[in-house]
């Protein structure tokens, strides 16, 4: 049995040097295996993901997305118990908007990939071109158990996600209760983007299935500045056992969407 994570740090955002101590608690609470971080900020020899990994004993690799204000640089993070034996980070299809990357790492007989993909909701079809790189990296991997740690920034009836879903678990839907909104106005961080509550960020898996899964990081921290929540976003935390993934529905997409190509592997 292994423990994975996702979270969205928000990089910079609100205070993250009193939200840093309430990650670094939860993870205390949750001792996870693997640990995704996106919106990883780093410049110079500092690094945020090096920072939450402090005196937690997690080996730490950082894979670039893009540059950010101030000389830094932005992007995916894993913390995993277990050394890395390999890895390497690899750009994401971002035509015409900023850029990203996915961080594909061997982790003993676990792939683990540590993504972000693009957020903005009219470029689905941007999307769905990431999610097609996406698959054809697990698809890479036959034979190895594969995990999916990442913001997805789209819910699961889009048709970048069903597509997905279709080709590996959804950890959520196999072992979670509830429709386990990870950006929601219930986090206060999240409520003054004014949007409505999404599931957006995801673990998924291929060769092993999820025993159990919920979110994590919901708890706001109270004091006389008001309540501080750990991210702008909820993670998730699922503890996966050996097994294969089951067969995924091939149903059309709904009326109105575009179907996505499967990728030439």
């Amino acid at each position: 049995m292994a423990r994975a994570v996702t979270l969205n740090i928000w990089g910079r955002g609100a205070a993250w040097r009193r939200r840093l101590p309430l990650i670094k608690a939860e993870l205390v609470r949750l001792a996870p295996d693997f640990v995704g971080l996106q919106e990883v900020w780093r410049k110079g020899s500092r690094c945020q993901a090096e920072q939450i990994a402090d005196a937690l004993g997690y080996h730490v690799t950082y894979a670039r997305a893009c540059s950010v204000r101030n000389r830094a640089t932005q992007g995916n993070a894993l913390l995993s118990r277990a050394p890395v034996a390999r890895y390497e980070v690899l750009p994401l299809p971002t035509p015409g908007v900023e850029p990203r990357s996915v961080l594909c790492a061997e982790v003993g007989s676990t792939t683990v990939l540590v993504t972000h993909l693009t957020w903005e909701w009219e470029h689905t079809h941007i999307r769905q071109q990431q999610v097609r790189f996406l698959a054809e990296l697990v698809a890479g991997h036959a034979g190895r158990d594969v995990v999916v740690l990442g913001d997805l920034n789209a819910a699961p009836d889009t048709d970048e996600i069903r597509w997905l879903t279709r080709r590996m678990e959804d950890a959520w839907a196999c072992g979670g209760r509830g429709p386990g909104h990870t950006y929601t106005p219930a986090n206060g961080h999240a409520r003054k983007a004014r949007e409505p509550a999404r599931r957006i960020d995801y673990i998924l898996t291929a060769g092993l299935r999820a025993a159990h899964t919920e979110l994590a990081f919901t708890t706001p921290h109270h004091s006389v500045r008001g309540r501080l929540w750990p991210s702008d976003h909820f993670g998730v935390v699922c503890d996966l056992a050996s097994g294969p993934h089951s067969s995924r529905d091939t149903a059309a997409p709904a009326e109105g969407s575009t179907r996505i190509s499967d990728p030439k592997v």
